[in-house]
């Protein structure tokens, strides 16, 4: 049966008839693939973001980094360095802060895990369809990459009047971020809507 799609790139509307397993189709315009299914799509999307979750609480607990300054040594984790921004009264900074770098990847990481897990549960399609819309919503909050780059350029900046390390938690944030982005990539947001049976041969 054909359908209409749009291409995502260019916005062509046009009729494309069903897709073969591990068949792509391109825009006829743009030559942008407009249906690709991704195969294992669950499967992956679970697996990162079980080890994301997994690596998300040693990288807000562990030190991020440690500083030898004027003979004191410091170590700084995610919560304390929020909470210190609380003391000195930076209410909107700690605040925006504690909601890009905790909570909304604590949300999608959670939210990726329910969806990969309900979806051959027909009682949860309209729970996972808000809960896709949510982290569709909370995505653009999701600042782990821009928090990293910016612990990297604190050390690099701190070097020249300290000693700058990078502590234990720094390592499993960066993997967190790494895995919280491939598991974001790895998911096929169609399994959404697809029938049992569909789900089956795509999952």
């Amino acid at each position: 049966m054909d359908k209409l799609v749009a291409c995502q790139t260019c916005g062509l509307v046009q009729e494309v008839d069903e897709v073969p397993k591990d068949s792509v189709i391109k825009c006829a315009r743009c030559h942008f693939q407009i249906i690709h299914r991704r195969l294992n799509s669950r499967a992956r999307t679970l697996a990162f973001s079980l080890a994301a979750l997994i690596l998300y609480f040693p990288s807000n607990f562990f030190p991020i980094v440690t500083a030898d300054y004027q003979g004191q040594h410091v170590q700084t984790t995610v919560f304390q360095g929020i909470r210190s921004l609380f003391q000195h009264q930076q209410y909107f900074i700690g605040s925006l802060v504690f909601c890009t770098s905790i909570l909304t990847p604590a949300l999608k990481i959670i939210g990726l895990i329910f969806i990969s897990l309900t979806l051959n549960c027909p009682y949860w399609k309209k729970s996972r369809t808000w809960i896709f819309k949510i982290i569709r919503i909370i995505d653009p909050w999701n600042m782990l990459e821009v928090f990293l780059l910016a612990i990297c350029v604190s050390m690099i900046e701190l070097g020249e009047v300290a000693a700058v390390h990078p502590g234990r938690g720094v390592f499993s944030f960066a993997a967190t971020v790494v895995l919280t982005l491939l598991a974001t990539l790895s998911f096929d947001s169609r399994l959404l809507w697809d029938s049992p049976a569909e789900q089956r041969h795509y999952e």
